[in-house]
């Protein structure tokens, strides 16, 4: 049977074609990159003794975003070296890069060697709430310098969706300043011919959808996992 392969998209999906014209679309191997926004952890809120969660019941935006996925016929994997949410109900893929706590800079330490071994062909990156300077944007440069590095050494392309993150429940001007430099340094790396997405989730939340001051409750990450979905689905 003739196979004929077609790159499509800014993901390079593969699509095969059969005799009876029937299309099948390759897995999407998706890499949820980033901090507590991306594992789901609120040190500062289970500290007073509120419902403390395990490690198989902290899903983020993950397990939304993975219903709507498989709701739409769309074939992924989530990769990555930690698994959290493997209680949730329904089951989803646990599989994550989420550090919380972490700041950009720390991150761009590891990115190199998790795509190594868990190699993506979309990456989802939310970071830079812990970053104590957040007029130093080099933590950002260096991670986006480290796929794009992966990228040659493997021949591999990755699209990288950055989110302009999410602010405070009480707002923070310095996180402003965070995000009108990511701005800044995406559009300049799209012009450069950089594979990178911005996903403006910085007033996607309400008061009433915060679990503290800086984390998401449930409904909060819904509202994550809906902005990640509609720019994935428009591209698709």
């Amino acid at each position: 049977m003739k196979q004929v392969l077609l790159f499509t998209l800014s993901f390079f999906l593969f699509i095969s074609c059969d005799t009876s014209g029937t299309k099948i679309k390759s897995t999407l191997n998706i890499m949820p990159l980033g901090d507590s926004l991306t594992y789901d952890e609120a040190n500062a809120y289970y500290a007073q003794g509120k419902d403390i969660m395990t490690e198989g019941k902290r899903k983020a935006y993950r397990a939304d975003l993975a219903y709507m996925l498989k709701d739409a016929e769309i074939s992924f994997n989530f990769v990555g070296s930690r698994h959290s949410g493997y209680d949730i109900e329904p089951p989803f893929d646990p599989d994550n890069e989420g550090y919380p706590g972490w700041s950009s800079f720390e991150i761009a330490k590891i990115v190199y060697k998790k795509l190594v071994r868990n190699p993506a062909n979309i990456i989802l990156l939310h970071i830079g709430t812990n970053d104590n300077q957040k007029g130093d944007m080099s933590g950002l440069i260096e991670i986006l310098d480290e796929i794009d590095r992966f990228e040659k050494d493997f021949d591999k392309k990755i699209t990288v969706y950055i989110a302009l993150i999410i602010n405070r429940r009480y707002h923070d001007y310095v996180i402003d300043i965070y995000n009108h430099n990511l701005n800044i340094i995406v559009q300049r790396r799209i012009d450069s011919g950089d594979k990178l997405k911005l996903v403006n989730m910085t007033h996607i939340l309400q008061g009433e959808d915060y679990l503290e001051n800086t984390h998401p409750n449930a409904q909060g990450y819904k509202k994550m996992a809906d902005a990640w979905f509609d720019i994935l689905v428009d591209d698709l």
